[in-house]
């Protein structure tokens, strides 16, 4: 029998984090909301509100590098922000690529006539389900 699990996937911004889930079979993933956010503690919180409520069993955080695969101050603030997750949440937490993520997400937006400047949001959705896709497709190859 083999067995599938949910997983979250997160793009972290400074203001915004997009969120992705996947589906039972963790095949497809699929946009869920995009939160503003201040508090580490908050953000742990309300994740934890996520994992319970959807039955998620691992959680994929993109990884912002540079072209190069450089670390940039975006990279050093994502990877605390992982840290405290790992100590904070009783499932796996781990980091994938998220190179152009978010440029696929404004060039999709733009191909049905939205503006990227107003849909903020949806974009940072749209880069967690693409960061989301990528690790599941990896997983399942």
């Amino acid at each position: 029998m083999i067995v599938h699990e949910i997983v979250l996937a997160l793009d972290i911004g400074s203001v915004r984090i997009g969120m992705a889930i996947s589906d039972a079979l963790g095949f497809m993933a699929h946009p869920l909301n995009t939160l503003k956010w201040t508090n580490i503690n908050i953000l742990i919180d309300e994740l934890n509100q996520v994992i319970k409520t959807k039955n998620v069993q691992r959680i994929v955080v993109g990884l912002p590098l540079n072209m190069s695969g450089q670390y940039t101050k975006q990279t050093e603030n994502v990877n605390k922000i992982v840290d405290k997750l790992v100590l904070n949440l009783d499932i796996p937490v781990e980091t994938i690529d998220e190179r152009l993520t978010t440029k696929m997400a404004e060039k999709m937006l733009q191909g049905v006539g939205k503006k990227a400047s107003k849909n903020r949001h949806v974009i940072d959705q749209i880069a967690a389900v693409n960061i989301l896709q990528t690790y599941l497709d990896k997983k399942h190859n």
